[in-house]
C-alpha cells in the first residue's frame, strides 16, 4: 500500500512539472496610448478606487498578475478569466464602444453589481480589497447608472 501512494504522488508531482511547459497564454496588457478611461469619463476618486480594486484585473488592459497567475493550473484559469471579462467589458477599450453598447455595459455593470454576481466570489477569496460592502456597490450601481442616464441624454 506505501508503493502504490509514493509512486501515485510521484506520478502526481511529474504531472504538476510537465504542465508547467503548457503554455498559458496570459492576455497581454496593451492598454491605449493617451487614454484614460477614469479621465476622459469624469467618474469620481470613490468609484475609481472601487473599479480599480473590484473590476479593473478582468475587465481592463491594466491586470495585476499574481506569482501564482504564472503556475499551471492557475495560469490557464486566469487567462481565461482575464479573456472572459475584457470580451464582456474593458474598460481601456471603452472609447471604441458605440453609445449602445455603453449603456448596455452600464446597465450589466448596475445588474451584476446588484445580483452579487460580480466581482466574482473565486476573485474575492485572494483578493479581499475586492469585496464590496453594501454601501461600496450602492455607490457602484448609483454611478453607471447616473453615466448611463447621462450618455443617453447626451
Amino acid at each position: 500500500m506505501q508503493k502504490v501512494i509514493r509512486y501515485i504522488i510521484l506520478i502526481f508531482l511529474v504531472a504538476l512539472v510537465v504542465i508547467q511547459f503548457v503554455p498559458a497564454n496570459l492576455p497581454v496588457n496593451d492598454p491605449p496610448a493617451g487614454y484614460d478611461f477614469f479621465e476622459e469619463n469624469n467618474v469620481p476618486s470613490d468609484v475609481q478606487t472601487l473599479l480599480k480594486n473590484a473590476c479593473y484585473d478582468c475587465h481592463s488592459q491594466e491586470v495585476t498578475y499574481p506569482w501564482y497567475s504564472h503556475v499551471a493550473p492557475f495560469s490557464w484559469l486566469i487567462a481565461q478569466d482575464v479573456r472572459h471579462g475584457r470580451h464582456n467589458i474593458d474598460f481601456s477599450n471603452w472609447e471604441l464602444l458605440s453609445k449602445r453598447d455603453k449603456l448596455n455595459i452600464l446597465d450589466e455593470i448596475s445588474d451584476e453589481v446588484r445580483s452579487g454576481g460580480m466581482p466574482l466570489k473565486a476573485y474575492v477569496r485572494l483578493h479581499p480589497s475586492a469585496d464590496l460592502t453594501d454601501d461600496e456597490q450602492q455607490t457602484i450601481i448609483r454611478w453607471a447608472d447616473e453615466m448611463a442616464e447621462n450618455l443617453f441624454n447626451e
